[in-house]
C-alpha cells in the first residue's frame, strides 16, 4: 500500500471542490476518489455541514419560519468548525488525501448571497488551513437550475429579499446567478488566489483526474513534496 504524499510539514493533501448547486461537484468528487483509491492512496471524503443534528435543527427552524440568514450563518460555521477540528485536521495529520465537497468558500459566498450582516467567515478563513487544490466548477446557472429541477429537490437558501420579491419570477435561478457572482468575486480576490491553487473548470470535459495526477506526481509548477513508500 502506498503512503500518501507529505507536504507542508508532513500533512496530507487537501483537495476542495466548489461551485453552485447542480454544477457537478459530487460526480467529480466520486470519480477522483475512485481513481485515487485504485492507485493505492489513503483517501478521505468530507462533505459540507454533514452533521445530521445541525441539519435537523436548521430544517426545523426553517419549517416554522424562524431561520434568518444570520442564524443560518451561525449554524453553518459551527458545523464547519466541528468538521475542521474533528475530521479534516485528523485525516490530514494521518497523511490522507482528503477530498472536500465544499469548504470554507461555500460559507463565504453563501453569507454574501443570503444577505447576512454577520461576517464570521472572514475571521475563520484567516485561521484555517488553506487547500492544496481548489476545483471551481464554473457552470452556467441555467444548466445547474435544470439539473436541480430534475432532482426534484428544492433549492435551499435564506435570502429573504429574493423570496419575498414580486419582481423576480424565477427566484431559484436568480439566487444561483447571485451565488455564482459571489464565487467569481471570491476566486478573483488576490488574497484568495495567493493562498492556494485554483483550477477553473468550465465544462464537463475538464478532467479533475488529470489535474490531480499532475499535482500529485509533481508534473505541474506547483508546490514541492516527497512521495513515501512502505
Amino acid at each position: 500500500m502506498k503512503e500518501n504524499l507529505k507536504i507542508n510539514g508532513g500533512r496530507g493533501i487537501l483537495i476542495v471542490f466548489e461551485g453552485i448547486s447542480g454544477c457537478g461537484k459530487s460526480e467529480n468528487v466520486a470519480s477522483l476518489r475512485s481513481h485515487l483509491v485504485g492507485k493505492g492512496y489513503k483517501v478521505g471524503l468530507i462533505e459540507w455541514n454533514s452533521n445530521k443534528l445541525i441539519r435537523g435543527i436548521i430544517k426545523r427552524m426553517d419549517s416554522v419560519r424562524l431561520l434568518t440568514p444570520e442564524i443560518y450563518s451561525f449554524f453553518q460555521w459551527f458545523g464547519f468548525m466541528q468538521d475542521y477540528y474533528f475530521k479534516i485536521l485528523p485525516l490530514l495529520k494521518k497523511q490522507y488525501i482528503l477530498l472536500a465537497d465544499r469548504y470554507v468558500y461555500t460559507g463565504l459566498t453563501r453569507d454574501n448571497a443570503n444577505g447576512t450582516g454577520v461576517k464570521p467567515g472572514k475571521a475563520i478563513y484567516g485561521r484555517i488551513l488553506k487547500p492544496d487544490l481548489v476545483f471551481f466548477q464554473d457552470i452556467d446557472p441555467r444548466i445547474c437550475y435544470k439539473r436541480i429541477q430534475k432532482r426534484g429537490k428544492p433549492l435551499f437558501y435564506t435570502n429573504r429579499v429574493i423570496k419575498k420579491s414580486g419582481m423576480i419570477k424565477n427566484k431559484d435561478l436568480f439566487y444561483l446567478m447571485k451565488l455564482r457572482k459571489e464565487y467569481l468575486l471570491l476566486f478573483n480576490n488576490n488574497t484568495v488566489k495567493n493562498d492556494t491553487n485554483i483550477i477553473w473548470l468550465r465544462n464537463s470535459d475538464d478532467s479533475v483526474i488529470k489535474y490531480a495526477d499532475d499535482y500529485i506526481s509533481d508534473k505541474g509548477e506547483m508546490k514541492e513534496y516527497v512521495k513515501i513508500f512502505n
